[in-house]
């Protein structure tokens, strides 16, 4: 997208539009071909409502492209409660209420999504009350879902206006479930008063694919709450009954496979996480254990290159040197042992992380073992070992190396020149494990 169309389109300035028009008049044309962010996404979504006008009017398409998110201008604005920009679009097609975006839901839907009221207002009709997403959901079921008491209490209205209230609000989707039953499974007692009270005539006994009632479903939740107490009181107020279909768990096997999903994708979530983290792990063990090779084959200091008589200088006497013999163990043997040593955990240490990740890997994807919650925990543990093994014996070897190249002893080295470092170490963790979950725990108590 050109550059100054882009930003005319976020700043909403009308006349540079129109002058970039009259320079290319395909120019909103073209845009449809190069970006799925069309000008008229930009201005619907920032509330440009003579911006978003103009530029439809000069390319009525603009108003029919998803962009890279699945959603049409009208949809932002319906999201973004833009309602005068969706009264506009619907005068001039009015047959962009019924568009759908990526997931099958229409303008009607994402306000209700939304709660935003005054959009539902501009872009309720019966056509776009009847249309469902792919769950079987109207509107209705959707304001349910998200907890939107206002935006529900707007469409019983509007619904009623145009006498097709009792037909959505006892409507059902694809499990059978009324708005009532929704309600009753998210144990939210303002919604279910709103649907028993006068402006509805919901059907307090329908029953779901599963032969349950709504007061089946509020009775089988989990108890001891009284939002719960409440709703069953309700309900049985305005006539509910119980199916009498035994019920064993505490939820209902729609919420049970509910939540089976949301397993589902939380474990998908931490396969991916772990997968990342070990492929990181292998990263980081291939790494040190390159760096720890070379350091073993010429260390800090290098080697000898030629034969070296010690009787020429007065420093180092009787002794004598020979080609490709390091020079540090030479001269400070005891110093550079310990740094040798440290090198050499360092380095078998990132050989062995590698061998247990290909034997981990190996076994999974041969079939030839299957690794149990408990084995698998075993072996992230010892792989988690080995990691922190690695890591202190680099930051000892980097300690012991720099000693060597310096000329001083490790212990100066720790005090004096890592102090900066061990402060952000300390800073670092700090904040991480004291400061961070503190305020998350004193945001969420006053969020309660």
């Amino acid at each position: 997208m050109d550059p100054r169309l882009l930003n005319s389109a976020f700043t909403g300035d009308v006349n540079a539009l129109l002058e970039l028009i009259r320079e290319d008049p395909l120019l909103l044309h073209a845009v449809t071909v190069t970006t799925s962010n069309t000008p008229l996404h930009v201005a619907a979504l920032l509330g440009h409502a003579q911006f978003a006008m103009v530029a439809m009017q000069n390319c009525p398409g603009l108003a029919d492209e998803l962009d890279h998110q699945g959603f049409s201008p009208i949809h932002l604005a319906s999201a973004k409660g833009h309602w005068e920009i969706v009264r506009d679009m619907l005068v001039r097609r009015p047959d962009l209420a019924l568009i759908k975006d990526e997931d099958g839901k229409n303008p009607l839907h994402t306000a209700a999504t939304k709660g935003r009221v005054q959009v539902l207002r501009e872009v309720f009709s019966i056509e776009s009350a009847q249309e469902l997403t792919p769950k079987g959901e109207n509107a209705l079921h959707v304001a349910v879902k998200h907890n939107q008491h206002k935006a529900l209490e707007t469409l019983i209205q509007l619904a009623s206006q145009i006498q097709v209230g009792d037909e959505l609000v006892n409507a059902t989707d694809e499990d059978g479930n009324t708005v009532l039953h929704l309600a009753c499974a998210a144990k939210n007692s303002k919604i279910v008063k709103l649907l028993v009270s006068d402006q509805t005539n919901v059907e307090v006994n329908a029953v779901n694919s599963e032969g349950l009632t709504a007061l089946d479903i509020s009775v089988t939740s989990m108890a001891g709450s009284k939002e719960l107490e409440e709703i069953q009181e309700v309900l049985r107020s305005a006539g509910a009954e119980v199916s009498g279909r035994p019920v064993q768990a505490p939820v209902s096997n729609q919420r049970q496979q509910a939540l089976s999903r949301e397993d589902r994708s939380l474990t998908s979530r931490n396969k991916n996480y772990a997968e990342s983290l070990r492929n990181g792990i292998g990263v980081l063990a291939v790494l040190f254990a390159t760096l720890s090779f070379q350091f073993g084959m010429t260390p800090p200091g290098g080697s000898w290159q030629e034969f070296w008589d010690s009787s020429t200088t007065q420093k180092f006497l009787n002794v004598t040197h020979m080609p490709g013999k390091s020079i540090i163990w030479e001269l400070r043997k005891s110093e550079s042992r310990k740094f040798f040593q440290m090198n050499a955990v360092c380095f078998f240490s990132s050989l062995t992380m590698l061998v247990v990740l290909a034997s981990t890997e190996l076994l999974n994807s041969s079939g030839s073992y299957t690794f149990n919650e408990n084995r698998q925990m075993y072996w992230i543990s010892m792989l988690y070992l080995l990691f922190g093994c690695l890591l202190v014996s680099a930051a000892e070897e980097f300690i012991l190396g720099m000693a060597l190249v310096t000329d001083t002893s490790s212990a100066y080295i720790s005090s004096n020149i890592c102090t900066q470092a061990w402060t952000l170490i300390a800073v670092f963790f700090l904040l991480a494990f004291i400061v961070f979950p503190l305020c998350t725990f004193v945001r969420g108590r006053l969020w309660r």
